[in-house]
């Protein structure tokens, strides 16, 4: 065991000591700051109109937020923001968020405002002008349209119940929480898991092929230590590295979110993120079992790269063909209808990275116990690790006897 930690560690240090892996990650960690920061500059412009800078509009919001905070949304508060929002003159030149009832009024209401009209499904006008405020109708709506999502994701009566189940235990009425910090940590998800598998690609593509172009393959597998160590070495050195920039980068994400937005609405429903989701968690629980599930999914894409450079012997081939993988699902998508291969593709590794796939609609039942994709996911994945270790490992051992 203390001859695979030498080596292991020795792995370790050859990634850290390379280059690329520290210009990579400070580009990653760069845009995904600024991404953050730039939303807090310029200006917000209504019909050609400067309303005010996004910093101010930001401290407004948060103050509105606060002062909503711990309300429920019943009858009471709904009827509060409708009528709010009624107060805006009607003008069909103009948007409304232009007037200056809008800022007056309908401002301070206009969270629990946009959670009505995701959650009904209602049209701006239509909430404004003929629906009458009712905390029955709201909730009722939510129902009607969940089903409605169920019925378009082709999920089975066991899985509709299964949802319904998890529906059941969401206490209502809700009770508004900001959560601006983590609805921004959530948002940024999808960016965060492209970046993080794009810098994984480029870190990992060398660690076989790099021996073989160099030629020092022969002289480093001279040593009586072994094969399979070695090879198993360099697969848990690319894990654990991919694991640990992940953490990192969640890390530095959330700090910095939280430190702009703040830290209040962990335990607020994760519905006020994300509607169309039945699960009963909280948004501070939505944040870490999302990228607990971006962990899990960078180790499987890691250990790809990593038999897929052995196999190429080419770390430029092995990064284009991940690179190529990465970009596959921003050009194309599997309609609904074709259940199967449709929830094999929101499960597909390079693709899965996005808040509406970790919370998704489709399970996977276990002996009549389904599973959501957070929690079927990263088991799925495990399994594949495995596999695709397994397979890489004789193909490094045949090339080292045949190769040269």
């Amino acid at each position: 065991m203390s001859n695979f930690g030498v080596m292991y560690r020795y792995e370790c240090k050859k990634l850290i000591n390379k280059k690329i892996v520290w210009i990579s990650f400070v580009i990653c960690v760069a845009v995904i700051i600024f991404s953050q920061v730039i939303q807090m500059v310029g200006g917000y412009y209504v019909d050609g109109k400067f309303i005010d800078t996004n910093y101010n509009l930001y401290k407004d919001s948060k103050r509105y937020d606060e002062a909503l905070s711990g309300r429920e949304i019943n009858q009471s508060l709904i009827e509060e923001t409708i009528a709010a929002y009624r107060k805006i003159p009607e003008n069909p030149d103009m948007h409304y968020t232009s007037s200056d009832e809008y800022w007056k009024y309908a401002r301070p209401y206009s969270s629990i405002f946009n959670f009505i009209s995701s959650t009904t499904r209602m049209k701006t006008s239509e909430i404004i002008e003929s629906w009458q405020p009712s905390e029955e109708d709201l909730y009722a709506k939510r129902q009607i349209w969940l089903a409605s999502l169920w019925e378009d994701s082709r999920l089975s009566e066991g899985e509709k119940d299964f949802w319904q189940e998890r529906e059941s235990q969401i206490t209502t009425p809700y009770v508004f929480q900001a959560n601006e910090g983590y609805s921004r940590i959530l948002t940024s998800f999808q960016t965060v898991g492209f970046f993080e598998l794009m810098f994984i690609a480029i870190c990992l593509s060398g660690i076989f092929s790099d021996e073989h172009t160099r030629k020092t393959d022969q002289l480093i597998l001279s040593s009586p230590l072994g094969k399979t160590k070695l090879y198993l070495a360099k697969i848990t050195a690319g894990i654990s590295f991919a694991a640990i920039s992940t953490i990192i980068v969640f890390t530095i994400t959330s700090v910095i979110i939280l430190c702009i937005y703040g830290a209040g609405g962990y335990h607020a429903i994760f519905q006020f993120i994300y509607a169309g989701n039945s699960d009963p968690i909280t948004c501070g629980q939505a944040v870490i079992i999302a990228y607990g599930n971006m962990v899990i999914t960078v180790a499987i894409v890691s250990i790809f790269v990593m038999v897929l450079s052995e196999m190429l012997h080419s770390n430029i081939a092995a990064l284009a063909v991940s690179t190529v993988l990465l970009i596959l699902p921003m050009f194309f998508s599997v309609p609904a209808q074709y259940r199967v291969l449709s929830q094999i593709w929101d499960w597909y590794p390079w693709g899965y990275l996005a808040p509406w796939n970790v919370f998704g609609n489709y399970t996977i039942s276990i002996f009549g116990h389904y599973l959501t994709p957070w929690q079927a996911v990263p088991m799925i994945y495990f399994v594949l690790c495995v596999i695709i270790a397994a397979i890489g490992k004789p193909i490094y051992e045949r090339f080292q006897v045949s190769g040269r």
